[in-house]
């Protein structure tokens, strides 16, 4: 009787062993779906989670941005998963020829309230390639979390007004010549407004604070002046950094910076985008008399201003990028003969 319970016993074991060997191998039977136009293999029941789990499917969720592209709250906006083309739920199973698809959280603005405001004195271009001003309205747009105000248009009421005035920028620095730029300035009783270098202002943030305690103009001209490519052909990613590393560079010395040039004066929309999204306006020039040629003698570089000046130019120099000192040469004469022509000289606002 005993032979006969264990052998019925073993009977069941083994039946009850293939039962589960059966179901399993059903269990691992594959199917192929379709993933960014690759062909996958999964067990047959696989749940689109878990698909997507195995596969490494997993969307970018968007962030939350304020009014100038800066980031609230960060993947405020999940992804999705799509089978064949449409959403559903995690748990669906898969079935031979699903197509699934990552669909990227899009990133979204805060809420925003739009008004204008008049502007009787005018406002420069952007970019600005002279201090001619045109009054209007400016329309601005707030953010309903972030409280940042951001100008989104402006409306013309009539013709540009260019001021008996000139602007003398620098590029390029702080350098060692800049102490003498600053120097010549001092004795000539003019200032100017100094478009520099974020690595070089963290090699010299003396002489980036002896600029504002002078009264200079301080702005930003990218944090490592790329220029091979052009500065407008850079990726986009590096084209951010420049500007925001650059401002960041300032803002720790002392100066947010609202002005910026890009690297040889290259732009596009987008390198005008990225410069608003970082509140900052580019500036560029009306008069260059390349000085930064080692072509030109002082005497030449002061002709070469004084022949091109008029009311409202902005002039290119530098004091930096290599040797100027022709440049700080020929200053008082670019000073004394520009306001020989009864125009003041102005920093950059």
């Amino acid at each position: 009787m005993v032979r006969i319970v264990l052998l019925t016993l073993l009977v069941l074991t083994t039946a009850a062993a293939a039962t589960a060997a059966g179901y399993e191998l059903l269990r691992t039977k594959t199917i192929t779906v379709r993933v960014g136009g690759l062909d996958e293999k999964v067990n047959e029941g696989t749940t689109l989670e878990e698909a997507a789990e195995r596969l490494g499917i997993r969307p970018d969720a968007g962030d939350l941005l304020d009014v100038e592209h800066a980031v609230l709250q960060r993947n405020a906006f999940p992804g999705k998963l799509l089978l064949n083309g449409t959403a559903r739920p995690r748990t669906t199973e898969l079935e031979e020829g699903d197509r699934i698809a990552a669909v990227d959280g899009r990133d979204q603005r805060e809420p925003v309230t739009r008004f204008s405001v008049r502007v009787s004195g005018g406002m420069p271009p952007n970019p600005q390639f002279t201090l001619a001003r045109t009054p209007g309205k400016q329309e601005l747009e707030k953010g309903q979390i972030s409280g940042k105000v951001a100008l989104v248009g402006f409306h013309p009421s009539g013709p540009a007004r260019v001021p008996r005035a000139v602007a003398l920028t620098f590029d390029d620095g702080p350098s060692r010549y800049t102490t003498r730029v600053l120097s010549a300035f001092e004795r000539l009783h003019a200032r100017a407004t100094f478009f520099v270098v974020g690595y070089l202002a963290e090699r010299h943030p003396g002489l980036v604070r002896r600029e504002l305690a002078a009264g200079m103009g301080v702005a930003n001209h990218s944090y490592s002046h790329p220029y091979r490519p052009p500065f407008d052909r850079q990726p986009h990613e590096k084209i951010l950094d420049e500007i925001e590393s650059g401002g960041d560079v300032l803002a720790r010395l002392g100066q947010a910076p609202a002005l910026f040039r890009p690297p040889g004066g290259s732009f596009s929309l987008y390198v005008l985008e990225a410069t608003g999204a970082h509140g900052q306006r580019i500036v560029l020039w009306s008069v260059d008399p390349e000085d930064w040629s080692s072509e030109p003698t002082a005497k030449e570089i002061t002709t070469r201003v004084l022949d091109a000046v008029r009311p409202g130019s902005i002039v290119l120099l530098h004091d930096g990028g290599g040797d100027q000192s022709r440049t700080v040469k020929a200053l008082p004469g670019i000073v004394k003969g520009i306001r020989a022509k009864g125009l003041r000289l102005v920093v950059l606002r």
